[in-house]
């Protein structure tokens, strides 16, 4: 079976769309690694210490003005991204679920785009600073992480319950 999305649409806090996307590149999720060196241990290792910062690229194709009058660049931004993700097998398409993609941050850079005569415009390459992801599909959570509280939940089990439950 396969996958695809077939369509998105990008909400500003929730309820007014912010414009069309052509891409959403998500952020990695990378664990900070600390080397380790000790008698006993036969060779070095690294051993997870916190989380890499998480950096998202919005491309679009059109942003609808109106709808980020209200924006200011010293504040976090809210999107969330609906889309439907379709599963084909042989026989062709078998179900449509849900893709959910709840993202905060602050946006760090503001291309304009480039205008040219005759063509859409381009170069709406928008990158943002994430201090909250959250991934659903077909309603069942995937991935949360929240920077400010300390939530990292990889399908719905949170990772840091020991840490927490220690401080």
């Amino acid at each position: 079976m396969i996958n695809s999305i077939t369509n998105a649409n990008a909400y500003l806090n929730g309820n007014k769309l912010a414009g069309k996307l052509e891409e959403l590149e998500l952020p990695a999720i990378k664990m900070k690694m600390e080397d380790v060196s000790a008698l006993g241990l036969y060779g070095d290792t690294e051993i997870p210490v916190g989380m890499e910062k998480l950096e998202a690229k919005f491309k679009w194709n059109s942003v609808y003005r109106e709808n980020w009058k209200d924006q200011s660049p010293f504040q976090a931004t809210r999107l969330t991204v609906k889309s439907d993700m379709v599963t084909n097998a042989a026989g062709g398409q078998v179900q449509h679920n849900p893709v959910t993609v709840t993202i905060a941050g602050t946006f760090k850079e503001f291309p304009l785009g480039t205008l040219k005569a005759g063509a859409k415009q381009d170069g709406l390459e928008h990158t943002m600073t994430v201090t909250y992801l959250k991934v659903e599909v077909g309603g069942q959570p995937l991935y949360e992480v929240d920077v400010f509280n300390n939530v990292y939940k990889v399908g719905g089990t949170d990772q840091l319950s020991g840490f927490k439950s220690n401080t």
